[in-house]
């Protein structure tokens, strides 16, 4: 650490130094050894409603809870700003101002040390309310985006709304035709793994190569779709338990066939679970998926690479 210049030039250092701070876009709060409020900086004021020259020289435990007073969760506030004067910086945290307007905020501490001096702290916070609400924005347009294609852009299958829209339009001819269909859901397993050691780009490539080599174990009239991550449906019209089974051991067959890890020695297995809808029933579609969610557990719990269809008891 460097030490403090001595002299008459530090008053006027020290001067302009407090006048930077005092006008940082980010609001200041700095407390010395003592646990003394030395500066609240016009920002920090600003954003929770309190004039800084009020609290200037008082103890930190009664700044701090005016602070918190303007606080959406007063005491989410004062866990994430307390900490012992000579304690490690915290890491950023996310907290709502609710007074005198709402704000959406980030709060940082610090330790602030000083040669021959007990260590103090400052409290950073910054208004990123214009950032979250462009954030909140941009979902909502992807999600927008979303119902209005029918397609996932990374494999280019049919999203989860569609398979929804296929799904119910199937129930609706078989409970007319008197007629069964079958669900597969399935997802990769081990998939956060590879993402983990291998990053996301080669996770997406094994989604891409798992939706073009799965097209080819089923009929032209079979739906497959990404239904979120890397879980993926399939929609077998007309299918029965021992349809569907074969449609799922087929997958398994064709993914050893075709391994999709980033390296030859990197196999990637599949957990497939599968629900049919017999007549008579009073279960939806929706239950049919449910259920097949439901077998997708029980397959995988009996290790990778397994497929459980889950079919109604014979009548």
């Amino acid at each position: 650490m460097r030490p403090m210049p001595d002299g008459p030039e530090w008053g006027f250092l020290g001067a302009a130094l407090f006048a930077v701070l005092d006008t940082a876009d980010e609001g200041l709060v700095v407390f010395d050894g003592e646990g003394r409020c030395r500066m609240i900086g016009r920002r920090a004021g600003e954003i929770f409603g309190v004039q800084p020259a009020a609290y200037v020289g008082r103890p930190r435990d009664d700044v701090l809870r005016a602070l918190a007073e303007a606080c959406e969760e007063p005491e989410a506030f004062l866990e994430a700003v307390e900490a012992a004067p000579s304690g490690p910086a915290k890491p950023a945290v996310d907290v709502d101002v609710r007074r005198p307007r709402p704000r959406a905020v980030v709060c940082r501490t610090a330790s602030v040390a000083c040669e021959g001096r007990p260590p103090g702290r400052l409290i950073v916070v910054r208004d990123v309310t214009r950032e979250r609400a462009a954030e909140r924005a941009g979902k909502q347009l992807q999600a927008r985006l979303t119902e209005l294609t029918p397609y996932d852009t990374l494999t280019g299958l049919l999203n989860q709304r569609r398979f929804r829209e296929e799904l119910e339009r199937e129930h609706g001819r078989a409970m007319r035709a008197w007629d069964s269909y079958a669900v597969l859901r399935f997802d990769v397993d081990g998939m956060g793994a590879l993402n983990e050691e291998f990053g996301v780009p080669v996770g997406d490539q094994v989604l891409e190569q798992l939706a073009s080599g799965l097209k080819a174990c089923l009929r032209e009239y079979d739906v497959l779709a990404r239904l979120d991550g890397d879980e993926f449906g399939v929609l077998l019209p007309g299918a029965d338990a021992v349809a569907a089974q074969a449609v799922g051991e087929r997958m398994l067959k064709r993914i050893e066939e075709r391994p999709l890890g980033p390296g030859a020695e990197r196999k990637v297995t599949l957990s497939v679970g599968g629900a049919v809808w017999v007549p008579p029933s009073g279960e939806t579609s929706e239950n049919i998926v449910q259920r097949a969610g439901q077998a997708v557990f029980h397959a995988r719990a009996h290790g990778p690479g397994q497929v459980y269809v889950d079919a109604p008891p014979a009548k």
